[in-house]
């Protein structure tokens, strides 16, 4: 099991969220408390239309307890990783948590809602993944990923991840607010776009 502000690496791709949500920096935590107030405020709406979600990349599960909180009560959290998992479930004991691969998601997973929370820049293959999204989405959804160049430029800034320029571990794909309104459209109707510094999240729709 993972302890808070752990680095967690599984079969060689980063796991977890606790060494971003769990920072001691004052102003990273600033910065996520607005990005997870954003989040949530985004997400609410789509609540009252929603009987299922899963929320994939679910990591230790704090977008998952937020998505309950407000109001997705049969929601369901996946991670690829076991040890991730095992986490999510002692530290939200009554939410359902499973280990599933995103590139794993069949026709049993269709729900109302799918949520990704910081998923998107570390796939390969990304589109094979936002496809898979839009065959299950019912109803609507919601998806964030870092806006770049901006969240490379913080981290660098912060002399974070300096030999990588500021890249964080495991993020293969960059996008800017533009750039993942571009990717996210090519199977989904774009709602809404929030720009939480550095972040950016977009609610979204199945096209019909």
């Amino acid at each position: 099991m993972s302890q808070k502000g752990d680095n967690i690496v599984e079969d060689g791709i980063p796991a977890g969220t606790w060494n971003k949500y769990e920072s001691k920096n004052p102003v990273q935590r600033y910065l996520v408390k607005n990005f997870l107030d954003t989040f949530r405020r985004a997400a609410a709406p789509l609540a009252k239309e929603c009987q299922s979600a899963i929320d994939v990349g679910c990591g230790e599960g704090v977008s998952t307890r937020l998505l309950k909180d407000v109001g997705f009560e049969s929601i369901v959290g996946l991670d690829f990783s076991k040890q991730i998992i095992e986490t999510a479930k002692s530290e939200n004991p009554d939410i359902e948590f499973k280990q599933v691969d995103i590139f794993d998601l069949d026709e049993s997973h269709s729900v109302d809602f799918v949520s990704a929370c910081e998923v998107f820049e570390h796939l390969e293959g990304p589109e094979k993944a936002l496809k898979k999204l839009a065959e299950l989405c019912r109803v609507g959804g919601i998806v964030s990923v870092p806006n770049e160049p901006i969240f490379r430029m913080l981290n660098f800034a912060a002399f974070k991840y300096m030999r990588d320029f500021g890249n964080s571990p495991g993020h293969l794909n960059h996008w800017s607010s533009r750039g993942i309104v571009r990717f996210l459209s090519t199977y989904f109707e774009i709602e809404a776009v929030y720009r939480p510094l550095p972040w950016t999240i977009v609610v979204v729709r199945p096209k019909r």
